[in-house]
């Protein structure tokens, strides 16, 4: 019965780290989707999740003093199985009656509403981690936090798998919370028939069957999205692994959303014409012509004005292209060849030649999306084009005042395409159109378009002025400087301005902000004991290196959003290798293992960005690219378990202070380089300068560990 009864709490440790896992993607996509934004915004949502559960681990401490444990237990699993469904639903439902419609969250607001709404469950589940520790260390009479640990994880790995390859398939955002809820209550359920708790048992069969009846009975998610997009028809929406596509109907006209974010009406014919006639124009016969995104709001039956053979149309989203058959006529030429994969892995790989390049993506408002603004990728695109082949794509829209951040990002654009194509300008209209080419380019549109005999409702003679357009394109390049950085892959100093573009948008003292959070951070860091410095300093390599690892597979591979959750799963798979095999490795629980495993942090530290340039250089066959990304994910997950293992058997203090210290200081760590390096270091350092900053983070904190050892540990 005893051994059952061990069961039982393990079942309940597992239930805890798929419900973590699952519960986190979901809570990031509904934040991104209800507030979207950048990754500075993704990087609060996780820096306040690490931190918050950090505090409930740290609050743990206190559950030493509880003396019905399993009571208490079945408590906190009932809240664990709830609070993520209450939680996204009343963040949908309130969203419009706090925040404007459409509105973006800065950076004050961001931190405000992701602690309110995260804290009920972040702390539970970081308080439910010690608890565990307490419990089953007491019962076993032995430290079991590594073991703790390690059921948890697999428990993440579990949750990593069937989120990544089957939930996320099937199910809507809360349907799948449904089913967390329904795995959580299964390991109350399993306790309480173990312990023979008949009472919670009745109490938990019936939250159990109320909850069946609830989601077979209530449509959750028409009910909220109808709430999010009132005052619009509402005639589609639906979870994608790329997203959450809504599209509303306001009379003849059909609105797309994605993760709430508008992306395009269909009928927006200034913007259509604009975005293909200022650059097939430029073409004296364009036969083959690509487009990166946009052929479902149109663009495609402009570029049928002209006599092309065909039109090459990317889309990673086939969900999409789906609705645009469904909702419009814009894919009904047999001209069109559209192709499901991510550009740059497209392009990288075809032989095919082109004569113009439209490239309708958004602008570099993400780490992501500024992959398609980089030197590299310019050097790629020109490996496919014809002779005097067109580029063209949009950015920043042209006012009259261009602030300061704009400017910065027009001339590292520039500067950039300039590295590649002889002749570039800039045509400003709803948007500033980049047009890029070895052959001649011209600012007189209306004289091309009449030649061309083109029957367009907008860009003519009646609406638009030759003059006109080269002065305005002359303001434009008076504003762009000849002495700015270039973007790189590596080194996305486009979204970093873009980033400062998007916060000038609020009036807010950032550095104040940023001033208090240092200071804080550097008393946090000065109360440390060392060996907890260095799991903050390890805590911080491991997010920060899974970032690095996630931005440069999309380059190196392509976007697939479906091996990003690999990659997290991968982590957590190295995670648990290291906690379980680091008793293989040694069976001393002494500094002097734990500093040759800070060590091996560092040196893979120093070694990793020279190991992805490397393979960027060579762009080998995608299972090489896979391979080598893998090892490298189960290295770093490794090296992070083994640390965590390691120090929870060194420090010398009782059960509840050790789960909480050490578990809170490698949350903590894990959130500040979430945050810090997503938005800041890696657009302003680059990969290379990144990664030899947390090996010397990781190098320092290991001396100090070195130096102070003998004060605090028995080597």
């Amino acid at each position: 019965m005893k051994k059952i009864k061990e069961i039982s709490l393990l079942y309940a440790l597992i239930a805890l780290g798929i419900s973590s896992l699952i519960s986190q993607i979901i809570y990031i996509r509904e934040f991104l989707n209800v507030f979207f934004g950048n990754e500075l915004i993704f990087g609060i949502i996780l820096a306040s999740w690490m931190i918050l559960t950090a505090g409930g681990a740290f609050l743990g401490k206190f559950a030493i003093k509880i003396k019905n444990e399993i009571k208490s237990i079945l408590f906190l699993q009932l809240l664990l199985a709830v609070f993520p469904l209450i939680t996204v639903f009343l963040l949908r439902w309130f969203r419009n009656d706090f925040f404007p419609i459409g509105s973006m969250l800065n950076i004050p607001d961001g931190i405000m509403i992701s602690l309110l709404f995260l804290a009920p469950y972040c702390l539970v589940s970081g308080f439910l981690f010690t608890f565990f520790c307490i419990s089953l260390s007491r019962k076993l009479n032995n430290n079991e936090i590594s073991r703790v640990y390690y059921f948890d994880t697999i428990g993440c790995i579990i949750g990593g798998f069937l989120f990544n390859f089957i939930l996320v398939f099937l199910l809507n955002s809360l349907q799948i919370l449904y089913v967390l809820l329904f795995i959580n209550l299964s390991a109350a359920l399993f306790i309480s028939v173990v312990y023979k708790r008949k009472k919670t048992l009745f109490l938990l069969i019936t939250l159990f069957i109320g909850f069946v009846i609830t989601t077979f009975t209530l449509d959750l998610e028409k009910i909220t999205k109808e709430k999010q997009f009132k005052g619009q028809d509402l005639v589609f929406y639906k979870d994608t692994p790329y997203g959450n596509l809504v599209v509303t109907r306001n009379e003849n006209q059909f609105n797309f959303f994605d993760n709430s974010k508008f992306l395009f009406s269909t009928e927006n014919t200034i913007e259509n014409e604009e975005a293909v006639h200022f650059a097939m124009l430029q073409h004296k016969n364009p036969k083959k012509v690509l487009l990166l995104s946009g052929g479902v709001n149109g663009l495609t039956k402009e570029m049928m004005k002209y006599k092309v053979e065909y039109i090459t149309y990317l889309e990673i989203n086939p969900v999409l292209v789906e609705l645009g058959k469904k909702f419009t006529t814009n894919l009904s030429s047999s001209k069109i060849r559209i192709i499901y994969e991510d550009a740059r892995y497209f392009i990288n790989r075809t032989k095919e030649k082109f004569d113009v390049v439209i490239i309708a993506l958004p602008e570099p408002t993400t780490a992501q999306l500024n992959r398609f603004y980089t030197l590299e990728f310019y050097k790629e695109l020109k490996k496919i084009l014809n002779t005097n082949a067109v580029v063209s794509f949009g950015l920043l829209s042209s006012n009259e005042y261009l602030s300061a951040e704009v400017k910065n990002i027009n001339s590292v654009i520039y500067n950039t395409l300039n590295k590649v194509f002889k002749n570039i300008i800039i045509l400003p209209g709803n948007r500033n159109y980049f047009v890029a080419s070895d052959g001649i380019l011209s600012s007189e549109i209306v004289k091309l378009a009449s030649n061309n005999n083109l029957n367009n409702a907008y860009v003519n003679a009646f609406y638009l002025s030759d003059n006109d357009l080269k002065n305005k394109m002359l303001s434009v390049m008076k504003n762009v400087s000849f002495k700015t950085e270039i973007n790189r892959d590596f080194k996305p100093i486009v979204y970093y301005h873009q980033l400062k573009y998007w916060m000038s948008h609020f009036k807010t003292n950032y550095y104040l902000i940023f001033g208090v959070l240092i200071i804080l951070l550097l008393l946090f860091l000065y109360r440390l004991k060392p060996i907890n410095l260095c799991l903050f300093t390890g805590g911080f390599a491991a997010s920060s290196i899974e970032v690095i690892l996630l931005v440069t597979f999309q380059v190196v591979y392509g976007y697939v959003y479906q091996m990003i959750g690999v990659i997290i799963m991968l982590f957590m798979i190295g995670l648990a290798l290291g906690i379980y095999g680091v008793n293989f490795i040694t069976k001393k629980y002494t500094v002097k293992n734990y500093l040759k495993i800070q060590a091996g942090l560092v040196f893979y530290s120093v070694c990793l960005p020279f190991v992805l340039l490397f393979i960027n250089y060579i762009n080998p066959n995608p299972v090489i690219v896979q391979a080598v990304y893998s090892i490298l994910i189960l290295i770093i997950g490794g090296l992070t378990g083994m640390t965590f293992s390691l120090s929870s058997k060194i420090i010398k203090k009782d059960i509840s202070s050790v789960a909480a210290e050490t578990y809170g200081a490698d949350l903590f760590g894990s959130a500040i380089g979430a945050i810090v390096l997503s938005a800041f270091l890696l657009p302003l350092l680059g990969v290379l300068k990144v990664c030899l900053l947390i090996g010397l983070l990781n190098l320092a904190s290991g001396i100090n560990l070195y130096v102070k050892r003998n004060n605090l540990f028995t080597s």
